[in-house]
């Protein structure tokens, strides 16, 4: 007879990761299916997510203990998401093992950034000061919104400030030095 996990077994199992993620970058996340042909639903974790795929030859899809190479078909924006074709994927039951998946490509496939453009995970971490200097707090997460996107920053008693990741209240990203400066309101920190 098999032995029951407590759930503190199957909490900690739950954290483990059954890869390894060191030089790689995640660049999506499987959120559904579209139609019978395969198409899956993509949330983007990047905001040149198109100009990223058009780089790359193959991808590594995630999911679980399974990891894939899968070669891009098309692409297209739909709503906030896109909508991908994978030549390895073609029905809807294939695609829906996929749901849950991550997109992941190799760190030193990622493209040439623009002027103020940044990769999502060298802002998690940084310093967020206000522009008298004052430090409120650490990038904690950063919220994709159809307006803009969202800094959400972590306070030193563990409060949460949202700011919207736009020019007005963003003034300035060092990433060398590790801190980013912003222009708060009155009431965007209570």
């Amino acid at each position: 007879m098999k032995r029951k996990r407590t759930v503190k077994e199957i909490l900690e199992r739950r954290k483990m990761k059954a890869f390894n993620h060191e030089g790689e970058v995640l660049i999506g996340k499987v959120v559904g299916v579209h139609g019978l042909k395969g198409e899956l639903k993509v949330k983007s974790e990047s905001d040149i997510f198109e100009r990223q795929l058009e780089a790359v030859d193959s991808l590594t899809l995630y999911r679980g203990t399974r990891k894939e190479e899968v070669t891009v078909e098309s692409v297209k924006p739909y709503k906030d998401i896109y909508l991908i074709k994978f030549k390895e994927i073609n029905d809807r039951s294939q695609a829906e093992e996929t749901i849950g998946g991550e997109l992941w490509i190799d760190e030193n496939e990622r493209v040439e950034l623009e002027e103020g453009e940044f990769y999502y995970e060298e802002l998690l971490g940084l310093k967020v000061f206000t522009e008298d200097g004052r430090e409120l707090g650490v990038i904690k997460n950063i919220l994709e919104q159809p307006a803009s996107h969202i800094l959400e920053v972590e306070k030193s008693d563990g409060k949460t400030v949202l700011i919207p990741f736009i020019e007005q209240f963003v003034k300035e990203i060092d990433l060398k030095n590790g801190k980013v400066t912003v222009s708060l309101i009155e009431g965007m920190e209570s």
